[in-house]
């Protein structure tokens, strides 16, 4: 385990990490569950807190009450993401209609990267892009990301889902197309 991206975590740090998982995965997934959040969507959310826990590692060592501290990186890791959903869905209402007026020979294409922010993570956007537009392979992806192929396959298929559910909302904007072409998939030799 890495620490801030700069040096391998102590074996004491890894071990009291150990513990923080252990002894508060289930409560920090069943807060983020309890509050309306789609399971897949509540183990990211814990994921990212428990991510954000390595790089604050010397802290949660000591403090009183490190379940505080996680509950509190959780209520943030949250309130980002539901702020990034407000944003990308007001975001492709403006774009909407911004581009219906726009018809013709002067109409503006703009890139994913443009009109799908805020509809998901800037990670999960990324990784979307690349695997979709870019023709990055599963393989790829979850070694550029430190992950296995099953791990990266899975937040592709949920960050998919993700932009789905939020394009769903708005549609998609004038012009453009859902990642993977117009049925929203692609080839078999990458799902």
């Amino acid at each position: 385990m890495r620490h801030n991206g700069e040096r391998p975590l102590k074996p004491e740090e890894q071990e009291f990490f150990r513990g923080l998982y252990q002894n508060h995965y289930r409560a920090l997934f069943d807060y983020a569950y309890q509050l309306g959040i789609r399971k897949e969507a509540a183990e990211d959310y814990v994921q990212d807190t428990f991510m954000a826990a390595i790089r604050h590692i010397e802290t949660l060592r000591e403090i009183e009450n490190p379940r505080g501290y996680l509950n509190q990186i959780l209520k943030n890791v949250i309130g980002y993401q539901l702020r990034s959903l407000r944003y990308a869905l007001s975001l492709q209402k403006k774009l909407q209609d911004g581009l219906a007026s726009r018809d013709g020979p002067g109409a503006v294409e703009l890139p994913p990267e443009t009109l799908f922010r805020g509809a998901v993570s800037d990670g999960e956007l990324e990784l979307l892009i690349r695997f979709y537009l870019e023709g990055w392979s599963q393989k790829e992806l979850a070694t550029e990301l430190g992950i296995s192929e099953e791990a990266c396959k899975k937040r592709i298929k949920r960050a998919k889902k993700r932009l789905r559910s939020a394009l769903e909302e708005t549609g998609p904007p004038e012009g453009s197309a859902a990642p993977g072409g117009a049925d929203g998939e692609r080839g078999q030799e990458r799902r």
